[in-house]
C-alpha cells in the first residue's frame, strides 16, 4: 500500500511499473495547423493520419502517469475547457504527418475533458477512504493505533472500481508475525 501511495503522489513516468487501469482514459486525439491561409483547432486526427511507427502507440486511450499533484494542477488551471496533453515525440510527428502534404500539422495532443482528471483523482481518493475506513472499523473505541493485524486485515481485501465501472474485489493472503517471528503466505 505504501509503494502504490508513492507512485500516485510522485507518478508512474520514468518508472516500471505499470500504470493502473484506472489511470487510463479515452480522450480523442487532434491536431492543430494550417490549410493556405486556413487555420483549424483540434481537427480529430485518424488512425490513417498518422505515421505507419505512431500508430500503436497512439489513438483514442491516454495512459496518465503524472503524480496526483499535476493532474489535480491540471484540473485547476483547465478553467472548465479541455486540458491539452501532447504525447512523446508530437512535434516530430507533427513533421512528418506535414511532409507531401498541403496540410501543415502545427500541434499534436488529446483533448482531455476535466472530468476524466477528476474521476482519476476520486479513484485515488477512495481507495485511501476505503483503506482508513477499513482500518477504523477493526479498531476498538478509543484505540490510537492499529495493531498490525489490523492492518494486515484491512489490507486483505480490497476494492477497485475500474475504468468501464466494473467492481473488482482484490484478495491478498496474508501473513502475520509477531515480535522477531517470520511468517509466510503463499497462494495455490
Amino acid at each position: 500500500m505504501r509503494a502504490w501511495a508513492l507512485r500516485e503522489l510522485q507518478g508512474y513516468e520514468g518508472t516500471d511499473v505499470p500504470i493502473p487501469n484506472y489511470r487510463r482514459i479515452t480522450a480523442p486525439l487532434v491536431m492543430d495547423g494550417l490549410i493556405g491561409m486556413y487555420k483549424f483547432t483540434e481537427q480529430p486526427v485518424s488512425m490513417f493520419d498518422l505515421p505507419d511507427f505512431a500508430r500503436d502507440s497512439l489513438g483514442d486511450e491516454l495512459r496518465l502517469g503524472k503524480g496526483v499533484g499535476q493532474i489535480e494542477s491540471l484540473v485547476t488551471r483547465s478553467a472548465g475547457r479541455t486540458v491539452q496533453l501532447g504525447p512523446t515525440m508530437a512535434a516530430e510527428i507533427a513533421v512528418f504527418m506535414s511532409q507531401n502534404s498541403p496540410r501543415q500539422v502545427l500541434r499534436l495532443y488529446w483533448a482531455v475533458h476535466p472530468s476524466a482528471l477528476e474521476g482519476i483523482l476520486d479513484q485515488v481518493r477512495t481507495r485511501l477512504v476505503q483503506l482508513v475506513g477499513e482500518l477504523r472499523a477493526s479498531m476498538s473505541h478509543g484505540q490510537k493505533d492499529p495493531t498490525p493485524g489490523q492492518v494486515a486485515q484491512a489490507l486483505q481485501n480490497i476494492n477497485i472500481v475500474t475504468g468501464d465501472n466494473s467492481s473488482v474485489t482484490v484478495t491478498a493472503p496474508v501473513a502475520l508475525a509477531h515480535h522477531r517471528g517470520s511468517a509466510r503466505a503463499e497462494i495455490a
